[in-house]
């Protein structure tokens, strides 16, 4: 107890949580409420101290491998005690001092047990039972007579309440083996059957892990080989970009040449150009002409032109003795052939 009451941290009592952990530990393996005893644990066989002494006065051997040894009413005092619920982290203080206080035995010549018999909100009712010492050595006595040639484990309890309470101090160890056996057996088999699903939960990671690595590694090793490749069409790339800016700047010039021939065929030796431009399809020239009017229908009739016309009129021009011109026309795609 004055190892409970020395928890501290910083100041800080610890001996509440220590109390109520190590309660919610026992109501888990040993409380009804949870039914892990209750499921397995063997059955309980109990045995009135009266039958267990004819048992021992004769030859017949125990059918059961294990007892609670149930004393006789006369020898047994009940009482039963009430407290809150949120004080049963002190029970067995609360136990004890209400055991001094009513035993009607010398303090150590009495021995007592105690049960949780009923849960109400906000309260439990305790089964309590006290024995005289003297009284419990000697139903052990009887019952070890009756049962050391099997080896046979056993307890001793008494009713009270409508329920069986254990009498402390007088219970066997090996009575709780087979329910920590099996409950042993059971969790082992439980950590087993979580091992082997995060096992089976763990494969389609550990797959993936693997296959991404391997992934990567293929990934480096494309990329690797791939470098040549890549210089190679970022230098196409560039080609084709300067190919399609060369593109785009000569579309806007018109090539003159093929123009300049059917110029050149259409015009007779009589008429002189001094002007000659070309703006997108349009040709516009200039120059002298002994009948511009004549040299306008001969480019009409020529056929690599449209819309011969004259944006101003003819004019005399009395020192070359011709008339002075300017046409303009459309240039057809047919013309350029």
């Amino acid at each position: 107890m004055s190892e409970v009451n020395q928890l501290s941290l910083f100041g800080l009592d610890l001996s509440g949580l220590y109390r109520r952990a190590k309660l919610g530990v026992q109501q888990i393996l040993w409380g009804e409420e949870v039914g892990l005893r209750a499921w397995f644990s063997p059955e309980v066989n109990y045995c009135h101290l009266s039958e267990l002494e004819s048992l021992a006065s004769s030859d017949t051997a125990p059918s059961a491998e294990s007892f609670q040894v149930l004393l006789p009413e006369s020898e047994v005092l009940v009482a039963t005690m009430k407290l809150p619920a949120s004080a049963e982290i002190f029970l067995a203080e609360a136990v004890t001092a209400h055991v001094e206080s009513h035993t009607p035995f010398a303090w150590d010549e009495t021995c007592w047990g105690s049960k949780i018999v009923e849960r109400r909100e906000g309260s439990i009712l305790i089964a309590i039972i006290i024995v005289a010492r003297s009284t419990a050595d000697a139903a052990a006595s009887v019952a070890r007579r009756a049962l050391a040639a099997d080896d046979i484990p056993f307890g001793l309890s008494a009713e009270a309440g409508g329920a069986v309470v254990t009498l402390d101090g007088y219970q066997n160890p090996a009575l709780d083996a087979p329910y920590l056996g099996n409950l042993r057996q059971f969790a082992l088999r439980s950590a087993v059957a979580v091992s082997g699903m995060a096992f089976l939960a763990a494969i389609p990671v550990i797959w993936s892990f693997q296959t991404a690595q391997q992934y990567s590694a293929m990934l480096a090793a494309t990329e690797q080989r791939s470098e040549g490749v890549v210089v190679v069409r970022g230098a196409l790339v560039e080609a084709q970009e300067r190919v399609s800016e060369a593109e785009r700047f000569f579309s806007e010039h018109v090539f003159y040449r093929p123009w300049l021939h059917k110029v050149a065929a259409a015009t007779p030796d009589s008429v002189y150009l001094n002007r000659l431009s070309i703006k997108e399809d349009v040709l516009t020239v200039s120059g002298l002409a002994v009948n511009a009017a004549d040299y306008q229908a001969a480019m009409v009739e020529a056929g690599s032109f449209s819309e011969v016309t004259a944006p101003a009129a003819f004019t005399l021009d009395n020192r070359a003795s011709r008339e002075r011109f300017t046409l303009t026309m459309t240039l057809t795609p047919e013309g350029a052939r």
